[in-house]
């Protein structure tokens, strides 16, 4: 895929560029912007998850069968929670009631747990050619775009869900007030590493040139299992799980649903994330502009 590429004939792309020299796109305040030209750059944002988000709740039956799939998926996880409780005796590990919501709440704030945008996918079908003429920052769409699928999703299936937890078994409740407080920006900083992760990878695809679909399996390989997300870390053998605690994919599942279930320190766990969100978003961004030079400059 060429984007950007110049022909024989065909004027080069010069650094004069706002691309090149960090300035703000037509459209979009720089960054001594007054609070008016900030209200009107963030406008463009609420039609872009207006527009994404209308598009996603109109899908139909294709949702209400993903929904199900979802709901279905769930259920058997807690039925296998059930089983290997009833045949180990796990008490030293945790308890039934604990990792029932642990699991129900991973499964209700699942898209919340794994944050992934388009940017993967519009480099590699020519999309974001678009997206650089836009009058708001290419990844900033992206953002926007994801925000606009979730509130669906919020309404029709994480909602729903923890209200019908009763009714499945399992107390939705998280350990304390404070444990449901601080779940909230904790979650937070999950999709802002999330969106790290997401950036980076895009930024490997430039650099690489691998296919979207590898970059997929590759999130998905490390997002479904080593994250946390389907088993707690304290389950996992040899040791592993205490190490992973330490890595930014814990910080995307496991930090958010142990503070909700009260299972270790939340302040630790938060301030762990918060050093996560600094890291990876320092290096994602630094690696991105580095890509995206490249990648409208020189095809990619």
């Amino acid at each position: 895929m060429n984007l950007g590429r110049t022909g024989a004939h065909s004027s080069p792309v010069t650094d004069t560029s706002p691309v090149f020299k960090g300035e703000a796109p037509p459209g979009v305040p720089p960054l001594k912007a007054s609070p008016i030209e900030i209200v009107r750059s963030l406008r463009r944002y609420r039609e872009t998850v207006w527009l994404a988000s209308s598009g996603a709740a109109g899908d139909g039956f294709y949702s209400v069968l993903r929904y199900a799939i979802r709901f279905v998926r769930l259920l058997v996880l807690l039925s296998v929670w059930d089983v290997v409780f009833a045949s180990r005796d796990l008490a030293g590990v945790a308890a039934l009631g604990t990792v029932q919501t642990y699991t129900l709440v991973a499964g209700a704030f699942g898209t919340f747990l794994d944050a992934r945008t388009d940017l993967g996918e519009a480099i590699w079908d020519g999309r974001i050619a678009t997206w650089f003429v836009a009058p708001v920052p290419v990844f900033g769409h992206a953002i926007a775009v994801m925000m606009g699928r979730w509130a669906p999703s919020f309404g029709a299936f994480t909602l729903p869900v923890l209200l019908a937890a009763p009714l499945i078994g399992v107390d939705a409740r998280p350990a304390s007030l404070v444990a449901g407080m601080l779940f909230v920006p904790s979650l937070a900083c999950s999709v802002t590493i999330g969106l790290a992760v997401d950036l980076l990878l895009a930024s490997l695809m430039v650099a690489t040139g691998w296919s979207v679909w590898d970059m997929q399996r590759l999130r998905t390989s490390f997002g479904t299992l080593l994250t946390g997300a389907v088993i707690p870390l304290a389950f996992f053998p040899w040791g592993l799980g205490a190490v992973l605690a330490w890595t930014p994919l814990a910080a995307m599942a496991s930090a958010p649903l142990r503070i909700y279930t009260g299972d270790g320190d939340a302040w630790n766990l938060m301030a762990g994330q918060v050093v996560w969100v600094v890291v990876m978003g320092g290096a994602s961004i630094a690696i991105w502009s580095r890509m995206r030079e490249r990648l409208v400059g020189y095809g990619g």
